[in-house]
């Protein structure tokens, strides 16, 4: 992917992003930024909302004021005809700390959610896993980004872990340890999983892609677990890990840009034809 870059002063990261201690040169931060997309008929950007701009910082709202205007898609029908759709969106934006004072944005991924022509699944049987103690105590946070076949009944015939991102900085070994924990929890409770059935009992298998994230509870939240949209937190993304039944050119945007309880149907939904020119 091709990412605009925006170079600006003054734009401080979370101690979080920054905290001392044994470092990987490639640690960011990030935030997840959500808001709707009208998709034109010609498959161009008719117009964007972003939700809550008041809470991002100046220069995110400038990074996508720049960024998504640009963006094409794949043009959608009905009745044969180029239609016009609103979906939902969410942009990764990741910085990077440059030399002096300066910090590099930059979008490093987006997922669509469905359109109006979404044919639709929901999860009707879903226990997340238990927060592994060990994790936990260890102040081990992250999201597990899952890739899961499910058959015409609904079931989950195969589950497999795409990626893994941390929200906590480290040594190489040490991360990728608490990855596989995290993975394994994670891909454990969701082949239990139960999904709705498809509509016709002849449809092969669907491919649903959904992320799990453990989170610490954080006095910047209230208390709760959920990340405080608009406040930048540690980025460690992991390996994107291949998937032999997953076609990575029917992903519809990036593959941790998916947030938390959302539902990815591999396939279907708008897909971007053309990527912003970097700058």
């Amino acid at each position: 992917m091709k990412r605009l870059l925006l170079c600006c002063a003054g734009i401080v990261l979370s101690t979080a992003a920054l905290a001392a201690g044994p470092q990987n040169e490639s640690v960011r931060a990030s935030m997840l930024v959500t808001g709707t997309v009208q998709e034109a008929p010609d498959g161009s950007v008719a117009t964007y909302a972003i939700d809550h701009p008041e809470s991002l910082p100046p220069a995110v709202r400038s990074l996508l004021a720049s960024a998504i205007p640009t963006w094409k898609f794949d043009p959608l029908t009905a009745n044969n005809r180029a239609a016009a759709a609103k979906v939902p969106v969410a942009v990764r934006v990741v910085a990077t700390t440059m030399d002096g004072d300066k910090v590099r944005l930059e979008v490093e991924g987006v997922h669509f959610g469905p359109s109006d022509n979404h044919p639709g699944i929901a999860v009707v049987k879903q226990e997340k896993p238990v927060y592994p103690p060990a994790a936990e105590h260890a102040l081990v946070h992250g999201t597990v980004y899952l890739a899961m076949r499910v058959d015409p009944a609904g079931k989950v015939a195969d589950v497999a872990v795409q990626q893994v991102d941390m929200g906590v900085v480290g040594r190489d070994a040490e991360l990728n340890r608490w990855r596989e924990l995290l993975g394994r929890v994670s891909r454990e409770a969701a082949s239990q999983w139960v999904f709705t059935p498809a509509s016709d009992a002849a449809t092969p298998y669907r491919i649903v892609r959904m992320s799990i994230t453990f989170a610490l509870r954080s006095m910047a939240t209230g208390g709760s677990t959920k990340p405080a949209y608009g406040h930048w937190n540690v980025y460690e993304p992991g390996p994107v890990q291949p998937i032999p039944w997953l076609d990575n050119k029917q992903l519809n945007g990036g593959v941790d840009a998916l947030p938390d309880g959302d539902i990815d149907l591999v396939g279907h939904g708008v897909h971007m034809r053309a990527q912003k020119p970097q700058i």
